[in-house]
């Protein structure tokens, strides 16, 4: 028994029903604090997401990852600065074209139609980093083109509250020249 239903069992056994479930929505309602990554996209399909993100900074490759998933909807995002992570304008480039360009962004996304999963990765656009109270702000725009090259969508969003961790994925350094 959690917590929250301990205190509503006890509080259902004194008639205290109201302040209970008071409580447990209060409590029910933290659940969207942290990190947060919210889309829209129009085009071909029309979708959103609002849900919890995660972020990676990636010393040794010299990559933010953001990614963020809900349900079968997920969307994530790659920065790579020149050197160090700094506020400013990444622009976006395809990663199934272009090498990486330094600074630069990627993006890329997939969910479920009436017949199958698509998935969709950026050959424009740009994301904007910035820091707020020790925290990092995005706020991006991606024109993503299906991987069947079918269709694309315009897509446009906000990360915050990114606090990155360590990247699980960093043993390969990436040697790619700024361009």
């Amino acid at each position: 028994m959690t917590r929250i239903s301990a205190t509503l069992a006890s509080a259902a056994g004194c008639g205290a029903i109201l302040p209970a479930l008071l409580l447990w929505a209060s409590a029910c309602d933290k659940v969207g604090v942290g990190p947060r990554l919210t889309a829209d996209w129009i085009g071909s399909d029309t979708g959103r997401i609002s849900a919890s993100a995660t972020a990676s900074w990636c010393p040794v490759a010299g990559r933010l990852e953001v990614k963020a998933a809900r349900g079968d909807t997920g969307l994530g995002l790659v920065l790579y600065p020149v050197s160090d992570l700094a506020a400013g304008t990444y622009p976006a480039f395809d990663p199934g074209v272009d090498t990486v360009h330094r600074p630069g962004a990627t993006g890329a996304a997939r969910w479920f139609t009436d017949r199958d999963m698509v998935g969709y990765q950026s050959d424009s656009g740009s994301v904007e980093l910035t820091r707020e109270d020790d925290r990092l702000q995005l706020r991006f725009g991606f024109r993503l083109r299906r991987l069947d090259g079918e269709a694309t969508v315009v897509a446009e969003g906000r990360a915050t509250g990114l606090d990155p961790g360590p990247c699980p994925a960093d043993s390969v350094p990436n040697s790619a020249p700024t361009q």
